[in-house]
């Protein structure tokens, strides 16, 4: 039965367990609730600050403006490790000062310090962490900053690191999750931090909550164009357009909530910018963006002619792109390269959405049965065009690219394909955020500083809300934003539980409310559609899911059980059965 026909026979059941939110804890009599420690965000620095928090004896809360656990690195690749087993197996050599020295000169500015406390703990506070709960890591890819491949991807990719992980956090009896609730403010005074504030997104309450300390694990600013532009770097103009990349999350919340207890914020202007992103085409505001790669293609600009070695650093890439006005390009392939095309950036994109909604879309794709009708449907010079894949052809059967050195020479690897077989296709692509290099100012021991650089006393900081701490410099690297995540997590879950007295919070049991909403009639096979097109606040990855489901024509079945029936995830048990269902998005 799919989830059309299931609403349509039961819709009413469907609707008043769909309408169960979690409200939040409810003050006691004696005052209001407390625990020890408070994690602000469930991405991996926060479910690993709040695994250490919990081993060191404290009780735990965490709070996510989300209905699920993950953040941002549900979306991530892999992980930057040194001496691994899998390097050992596959024959790389590595170490760490030959590590040190590639991450500081990759991102030319970063923090010496971090770079080395995370190199060092990479494989035992990082990648022994997470084999011990169950992680595999599946392969190594080179990259060009890393001089020995160093760059581990997770079996199952981003989910296979997170989802063990979150399981372990869900299944600790010591750690409470407060969903679908945004922290909006600290509680704090001149001795230091004392709790939070938040607000219900869904049902629209406020909480608060006291602890001895309260740890902002809450992600980067990428997707706050306000953030993003009022902090881009001075000597370069903002691109227009400028796509966001970055998690829906990730808006900065935890950079205002420190600031106004007086935390500095720095390296705000290191901002990772990806140029391979093109408009989202289910995105009615025409804000965010897509990624979009291929190997095989060229990169011209809008005359027409190449611009760079498209094989070479991405820095290198990004910094030219950017430095140019206007700030695009276009990939040009030809129908064999077409299979080495990703896109990604959204979980609806499978091989048939791309094709209906990407490659069949004019306004996306240029598509010409020749070089000259591919620039008159691209809107690029013919004859530049075809000047220029002649003469690329050219270079790739004499075994050399003489303007840009991607083959050829002392080059390594295979030639790229000739461009030859019709239909030829062309992508323009734009700047798009994605990731923050910035953020609040911390100690070698994650806890926040004011703008004096002293420690705020009771709040802590971990992942990309500290910018990683400066781990990346001015050029965000391949894995060095979820490790060091997860390290800091894990380094600020062990600080703030070494700073009380354990067991002395208590964490309040949560309730669920009844949200009415508008009358619906029970047999209106509508009903769904209805729900997922109203922008309700608090049911963001409601809807996100849902959608999936109706695009894939799937049954509730496959994701709920009996044990968790169609409605929001309540308990633990029912929790833990929707975070397996992950994989069917991720």
């Amino acid at each position: 039965m799919t989830i059309h026909a299931f609403i349509s026979r039961s819709a009413g059941v469907l609707l008043a367990a769909a309408m169960l939110v979690l409200a939040g804890c409810k003050p006691e009599a004696s005052g209001p609730p407390r625990t020890d420690v408070i994690v602000v965000g469930a991405g991996m620095a926060g479910l690993a600050a709040a695994i250490e928090a919990a081993a060191g004896g404290a009780r735990v809360t965490v709070l996510d403006s989300n209905s699920v656990g993950g953040g941002h690195a549900i979306l991530a690749s892999g992980f930057s490790l040194v001496g691994t087993p899998l390097q050992e197996r596959m024959g790389y050599r590595d170490d760490v000062e030959t590590a040190v020295a590639d991450i500081l000169a990759w991102g030319e500015d970063a923090d010496p310090w971090w770079v080395r406390r995370y190199v060092e703990a990479s494989r035992p506070e990082v990648h022994d962490w997470l084999v011990a709960r169950g992680v595999q890591f599946a392969m190594i890819l080179p990259n060009p900053e890393d001089s020995v491949p160093r760059f581990h991807l997770p079996r199952g990719a981003a989910a296979g690191a997170v989802l063990p992980v979150l399981r372990e956090a869900l299944a600790n009896e010591r750690i409470s999750f407060i969903w679908n609730h945004e922290v909006s403010g600290l509680l704090h005074d001149a001795s230091g931090v004392s709790g939070i504030r938040a607000r219900d997104l869904r049902g629209g309450g406020e909480l608060e909550l006291h602890a001895a300390a309260v740890i902002l694990a809450s992600g980067g600013f990428e997707s706050n164009d306000r953030l993003v532009r009022e902090h881009w770097p001075a000597a370069r103009a903002v691109p227009d357009p400028l796509y966001v990349g970055a998690g829906h999350f990730a808006t900065g919340g935890g950079l205002q909530l420190a600031s106004d207890a007086g935390a500095a914020l720095v390296r705000m202007d290191r901002q990772l910018v990806y140029v391979t992103g093109m408009p989202d085409p289910r995105d009615a505001a025409g804000r965010r963006g897509l990624l979009v790669l291929n190997p095989a293609a060229i990169m011209v600009d809008g005359s027409g002619r190449r611009f760079i070695d498209e094989a070479g650093a991405s820095k290198d890439i990004e910094a030219l792109v950017l430095s140019r006005s206007p700030a695009t390009y276009w990939l040009v392939f030809d129908e064999p390269a077409r299979a080495q095309l990703m896109i990604r950036g959204g979980p609806w994109l499978d091989a048939g959405t791309i094709e209906r909604e990407i490659m069949a879309d004019p306004a996306l794709v240029s598509r010409g049965g020749d070089i000259r009708a591919l620039a008159l449907a691209a809107g690029l010079p013919a004859d530049g065009l075809a000047a220029t894949v002649a003469r690329y052809n050219r270079f790739v059967r004499e075994g050399e690219d003489a303007d840009f050195r991607r083959f050829g020479g002392a080059t390594a690897g295979r030639l790229p394909p000739l461009l030859d077989t019709p239909p030829f296709y062309a992508i323009q692509l734009f700047p798009m955020t994605r990731k923050s290099m910035g953020g609040v100012a911390i100690d070698h021991q994650t806890r926040v500083l004011d703008a004096a650089g002293q420690p705020i006393r009771g709040l802590y900081a971990a992942g990309e809300v500290t910018g990683i701490a400066g781990i990346n410099g001015s050029h965000g690297g391949s894995g060095t934003f979820l490790g060091p995540s997860l390290l800091q997590g894990r380094m600020a879950g062990q600080a703030a539980a070494a700073m009380l007295a354990p067991g002395r919070g208590v964490v309040t049991p949560l309730a669920t409310a009844l949200r009415t909403p508008a009358t619906v009639p029970p047999d209106d096979p509508a009903l769904l559609d209805g729900r997922l097109a109203a922008d309700e606040p608090g049911f963001w990855h409601f809807r996100q899911v849902h959608r999936m489901v109706v695009q894939r024509e799937l049954a509730c079945g496959d994701c709920h059980r009996a044990a968790w029936p169609p409605g929001p995830a309540r308990t633990r048990e029912q929790q833990l059965l929707q975070f397996e269902a992950c994989t069917r998005c991720h």
